[in-house]
C-alpha cells in the first residue's frame, strides 16, 4: 500500500490500517467519497473471493490422493456446509431487499449472524422484521442476530 502525505489525514488513515493489521495490497480502502453501494459491493466480492479460494483448498483435499477417506469425508461435508451458509446468507440478503432494506449484507458464522444495514437508523417494527427475516432464513434465535446500521453519507 502506498500512499503520500496530503495533509488532509491521508497518511493517518495508512499508518490505521497498518496499526489494525489490515494487510490487503489493491484492495479498497473506505473514504468519505466512497458510496455506500460500492463499499457493500466491496465487502460482498471480498466475501466471494475468500469462498472461492475455500473451495478450491477443498476440491484440492478430496481430489488428494495422499489423504485417507476419512480427511476426505470431512472435505466433501465442509464444502456441504460452506455452500449452505452461502444459500442462507443469499437468501437473507435478497428478502432483506425485497422487503425495502437496501444493500444488506448477512454473514453468518458459528454462533452468530451479522447483519449490516444501510441506514442510519431503523425502528422498532423494522428491527424485528429483520430478526423475523434472518432467523428464518439463517436457522437461528434472535439472540444470535446481531444488527449494524451503516451509513457512510454523514
Amino acid at each position: 500500500q502506498t500512499t503520500a502525505p496530503d495533509g488532509n489525514g491521508g497518511q493517518q488513515a495508512a499508518d490505521a490500517d497498518a496499526q489494525t493489521g489490515l494487510e490487503n495490497p489493491g484492495e479498497a480502502v473506505l473514504t468519505s467519497g466512497m458510496s455506500v453501494s460500492d463499499y457493500i459491493a466491496n465487502v460482498q466480492l471480498n466475501r466471494e473471493q475468500i469462498r472461492a479460494k475455500n473451495k478450491e483448498t477443498l476440491m484440492s483435499l478430496i481430489d488428494s490422493t495422499t489423504i485417507d477417506d476419512a480427511a476426505k469425508q470431512q472435505a466433501i461435508q465442509d464444502m456441504i456446509d460452506l455452500t449452505e451458509v452461502s444459500e442462507k446468507e443469499n437468501a437473507a440478503e435478497t428478502l432483506l431487499m425485497a422487503k425495502g432494506f437496501s444493500d444488506p449484507v448477512v454473514s453468518i458464522t458459528k454462533d452468530k449472524v451479522d447483519v449490516v444495514i444501510n441506514a442510519a437508523s431503523i425502528t422498532d417494527p423494522q428491527r424485528a422484521q429483520i430478526e423475523d427475516i434472518v432467523k428464518r432464513k439463517a436457522e437461528v434465535a434472535a439472540d444470535q442476530i446481531v444488527i449494524t446500521l451503516l451509513n457512510l453519507a454523514e
